[in-house]
């Protein structure tokens, strides 16, 4: 990427703090993480009881949302989705089928202009349980100087199509996917995001989960300023995703840290670690790639190692540091990074849900460049 077309370089020192949304109504996806189990120093009637209490007090979304009256409009459906997904997951036979279905497309933006760094983020994801479909969106938005940024239009809506697989327009933000890319559209924010077609990054996949990430360039047009940057996109479609994941997701993680992170001259780098046992094989405890000059590189013998720690208000500790190295295809590589500005979004003493800014320095391929971004902490 060009810098001097995006104007990162010159505000690449500047803090963007970035908020999220409550995890209740995030826990499908966030479920899809890892876990670990209950502390074995409680006795196992108290943790039933907690589930029990916990399912009135955080009901899944699936449970008394969406429009039951209509038949799914995508058992037939033939829109190309933003990622080629043919493979061992047959999207079309779960789609026609009867089968509980979670899908979720993610985009996060970072770019700058003169006027500083923005960071916009947008998940929406979409479950089909029995003849109930649903749709949520969580949407944030931060820009140097102005801080938080209210964006409205987060939250459950209906989807009146019942659809899955094409993501379902809401009163907010309306999505156009065509040959040249996709359109987030939000006039009510005054905000346009034009992501170009996205790059398959990486695929984990199985009979019954798909789970991909990709890149590409974008621009956010808002109110009056045009951002150009990069877009990481998470796309995950799972088949018979226990209601039970939504009760108890985000309440028994084990260390997991996602880190979306972008470099001083616009690459990509993606790294994520797990000590809890993963509920599935979609993905390994710890993954990672870069993307260097337009071409993703696996990480190989990846080690990320938490340098720091924090109290957090509960019988445990964030990270606020890491270190980590891996092999490339230009050699070796290392990256230390550190918590710029964390937000807990929940917290349950015995763990929580945090999003923070990060910053650090990346070595490799014979040079070193500043990076900063984004890390989705779950304890």
């Amino acid at each position: 990427m060009d810098t001097k077309k995006t104007g990162i370089a010159p505000v690449l020192h500047a803090a963007w703090p970035v908020r999220v949304r409550a995890v209740c109504s995030r826990s499908n996806r966030h479920a899809l993480r890892s876990h670990s189990a209950f502390p074995s120093h409680v006795l196992p009637h108290l943790f039933l009881a907690f589930l029990f209490l916990l399912s009135i007090a955080c009901p899944s979304s699936a449970s008394d949302k969406g429009n039951s009256s209509m038949p799914s409009s995508e058992s037939s459906e033939t829109s190309r989705p933003l990622i080629d997904r043919v493979g061992r997951m047959d999207i079309a036979a779960a789609l026609s089928g009867d089968e509980s279905l979670f899908v979720s497309d993610y985009f996060s933006f970072v770019g700058a202009d003169e006027k500083g760094r923005v960071a916009f983020a947008i998940d929406n994801d979409r479950t089909r349980r029995g003849k109930k479909f649903t749709a949520d969106a969580h949407v944030v938005l931060h820009a140097d100087g102005a801080k938080w940024v209210t964006v409205s239009g987060a939250g459950d809506y209906e989807n009146k199509k019942n659809e899955l697989v094409v993501i379902p327009d809401s009163p907010a933000f309306q999505f156009t996917v065509n040959a040249a890319g996709i359109i987030l559209d939000s006039p009510q924010n005054q905000l346009k995001l034009a992501v170009e077609p996205i790059e398959e990054r990486l695929r984990r996949e199985s009979t019954g989960s798909l789970y991909s990430m990709g890149s590409t360039t974008a621009t956010l047009a808002w109110k009056g300023r045009t951002i150009h940057g990069r877009v990481m996109y998470e796309y995950i479609f799972i088949k018979n995703l226990s209601p039970w994941y939504s009760f108890v997701s985000g309440l028994f993680y084990n260390d997991f840290q996602g880190l979306y992170l972008m470099t001083e001259k616009g690459d990509d780098l993606y790294l994520h670690s797990s000590k809890g046992t993963s509920w599935s094989t979609m993905f390994e405890p710890i993954l990672g790639f870069l993307v260097r000059a337009g071409t993703a590189e696996d990480l190989v013998d990846l080690r990320i190692e938490v340098t720091d720690k924090s109290f957090g208000r509960g019988f445990y500790r964030w990270p606020q540091a890491w270190s980590i190295a891996w092999k490339g295809q230009a050699g070796p590589g290392t990256l230390t990074i550190r918590i710029v500005d964390q937000e807990t979004v929940t917290n349950w003493l015995i763990g929580g849900f945090a999003m923070a800014t990060v910053q650090g320095e990346m070595t490799y391929a014979g040079g070193t460049q500043m990076v900063y971004g984004l890390a989705e902490l779950i304890r």
